[in-house]
């Protein structure tokens, strides 16, 4: 299994879940404004969001791409949260439907979520097996 999958699998799921934590809450939700920057894993969110303070707490978290049939995704690893200019651009442009929900990309409350993934596991649901996948 190739990381091709894997963007394949999560361009069709389309949306994927968050999990954070800051040692004592957990915290999963719903992301769709991501994209795959090089090596990286960038997701779109707005600087006082709960999931931003559980990041800071814990650097580290997974997000989970799955489609209805059962098949799945897990992308693992560390977090950092980046208000920098270039990057709100870069993933504003790679990612049309953040129009929809950011408005100027400059805005201060908009920041990304930037993993490096230390582990991407696929499910497949006939075999309820996970395989390892190659990191980028």
């Amino acid at each position: 299994m190739s990381l091709e999958k894997v963007k394949s699998l999560m361009t069709q799921a389309g949306w994927g879940t968050l999990a954070t934590t800051d040692g004592k809450t957990v915290g999963v939700r719903p992301m769709g404004g991501w994209a795959w920057m090089g090596k990286e894993l960038w997701c779109a969110t707005f600087n006082g969001s709960d999931k931003v303070a559980q990041l800071h707490a814990v650097p580290h978290a997974e997000y989970c791409f799955a489609e209805p049939e059962g098949r799945h995704v897990r992308i693992s690893g560390p977090c950092t949260i980046s208000s920098n200019a270039d990057d709100k651009r870069q993933l504003y442009d790679a990612n049309p439907t953040l129009k929809e929900h950011i408005q100027n990309p400059e805005i201060p409350e908009y920041v990304v979520i930037r993993m490096t993934p230390d582990r991407i596991r696929m499910m497949n649901p006939t075999d309820m097996e996970y395989e390892e996948i190659e990191l980028p």
